[in-house]
């Protein structure tokens, strides 16, 4: 019970003690070496740099199949490789496709004589020498065979195969749109089955960042914020913010859309990036009138009885200099050194005799 009453008067006597201004005279200011700077206000921020991965946006993705099963003979195109629409990406062999060229010789055929049929019927009738029936029938039996020509003329186009080609065995699988070959999944030799992935590709010109951040971090991420990349003018704008974090590395997953440009990224690379956020209140402070405490940063801001510690969110921060967002006055100075002192007398840690 004691020990819990100690704690909690610690506790109430380090809240006051960081309540409380500091008190001090220019000659204890002076012998604690205190020097001061004012801070200089900041139209925008850069936060602290994250690592970021390009990669293809989710609907400018997808996989070149085979239409049917079949060995393949060549895979004319490589890796990184950007490709035309139209472009030949790999050739089959396929012993399926004589049989359907045929068919569809067949279904051109019937379907001729059916039509041929018909108009024969609705001459007799319109003579008088057959009975409607007889016409309704030859339409229907026209109708049908129009029906299974139409079906396996559908079969080969969606296969991206002409009759020709069909009657050859040979299957040329070509892009659909110009796009950038990522991977090559098939291999010349290989035999494959319909559906069976053989390269997948991508639109370069539709990329996205991929950043994985701690939860706290996300926190304060919105849909869209403004993402700068390092050393180029690139820019990007979140779009996703991932609902669950990862159980491995409790991260959240966030996706950011790049504009489409020749910009040079490519997938796969990992680039830094920051959040560029306009802030009402940020300000640019020396490194060194930063301090740490219970978590949480603080600069100690001129009065005209010592300091006062003002609590700061650092937005950004190298050796030199730090870019904050809290209420601080381009008229008050902060200190930039004898910090450690200071926060000593704060605290009630020490004197400034």
């Amino acid at each position: 019970m004691k020990l819990r009453i100690v704690f909690l008067l610690f506790g109430l006597s380090t809240a006051a003690a960081q309540a409380a201004d500091v008190v001090l005279a220019p000659t204890q200011m002076q012998r604690l070496g205190v020097r001061e700077a004012l801070p200089v206000e900041a139209k925008s921020a850069l936060a602290t740099p994250w690592s970021a991965r390009v990669v293809a946006s989710p609907d400018a993705e997808w996989v070149a199949t085979a239409p049917a099963g079949g060995v393949v003979v060549r895979v004319p195109v490589a890796e990184g490789q950007q490709v035309a629409a139209g472009a030949v990406l790999a050739e089959l062999r396929s012993a399926d496709l004589p049989d359907m060229g045929a068919s569809l010789a067949q279904a051109r055929t019937a379907a001729e004589l059916a039509r041929g049929n018909r108009e024969r019927d609705r001459a007799l009738h319109a003579e008088g020498l057959i009975a409607e029936r007889r016409v309704r029938e030859s339409e229907a039996a026209a109708a049908q065979a129009d029906a299974a020509l139409a079906a396996a003329q559908s079969r080969l186009r969606l296969m991206g195969v002409s009759a020709a080609d069909a009657s050859a065995g040979r299957i040329q699988v070509r892009a659909a749109a110009a796009a950038t070959v990522l991977e090559r999944m098939a291999l010349p030799g290989q035999r494959v089955n319909e559906a069976d992935p053989l390269l997948r590709l991508a639109d370069a010109n539709r990329l996205m960042l991929e950043l994985n951040l701690p939860v706290a971090q996300a926190a304060s991420v919105r849909e869209g914020d403004l993402i700068e990349l390092d050393g180029s003018a690139g820019r990007a704008r979140v779009t996703q913010i991932g609902w669950g974090a990862s159980d491995a590395t409790q991260t959240v997953r966030i996706r950011a859309e790049l504009p489409p440009s020749k910009n040079g990224l490519r997938p796969g690379q990992w680039v830094k990036v920051r959040r560029s956020a306009t802030a009402a209140a940020a300000w640019s402070v020396p490194a060194g009138a930063l301090l740490h405490h219970d978590g949480r940063s603080w600069v100690f801001m001129r009065t005209a009885q010592g300091f006062r510690a003002v609590e700061v969110e650092v937005l950004s921060q190298d050796s030199a200099q730090a870019t904050v967002s809290g209420a601080l006055d381009a008229k008050s100075p902060v200190a930039v050194s004898g910090v450690a002192a200071i926060k000593a007398v704060w605290l009630g840690h020490g004197g400034a005799e």
